[in-house]
């Protein structure tokens, strides 16, 4: 079996989910984006990936895929979702904390000074970039 081909077959149906869902949404301009702007410019260049990566696994030889390790895998699945639990009830300083602390749990823990700096300049990041400067209507704390 092909794994190659058979994971780009699956990100082309993923996009063309998204596509579909998109294109219900007004699209707008690049200058005006509207809602369905975003997930169907996302949508087509993941829909360009998936065609490379089947084209790919076509033209070369069939390997044998190596299982994820289970713990990164967990984390990354995890963290948009507790970034969007949080977000709503705890504001931005706290969800940002707690997803930046979360996703470091993907490799074997270790102290080091990055414990501290990397969460409080997501945080700083964060604050300024969608709050201060974009202007997004979500709490600080």
């Amino acid at each position: 079996m092909r794994w190659d081909v058979l994971v780009g077959a699956v990100i082309i149906g993923v996009a063309a989910i998204f596509f579909g869902y998109g294109l219900r949404l007004s699209f707008g301009s690049p200058m005006q984006m509207g809602p369905g702007f975003v997930p169907v410019c996302t949508a087509a260049i993941l829909a360009l990936l998936g065609t490379i990566i089947t084209v790919e696994g076509w033209r070369g030889e069939p390997t044998l895929a190596d299982l994820p390790r289970l713990r990164p895998f967990l984390v990354v699945v995890a963290c948009p979702i507790v970034f969007a639990m949080m977000i709503g009830w705890a504001g931005m300083v706290p969800t940002v904390i707690v997803t930046s602390l979360l996703a470091r749990m993907a490799e074997p823990f270790r102290w080091g000074w990055d414990l501290l700096l990397v969460p409080l300049t997501l945080v700083i990041i964060a604050v300024v970039v969608f709050i201060k400067f974009i202007g997004v209507a979500i709490p600080i704390f």
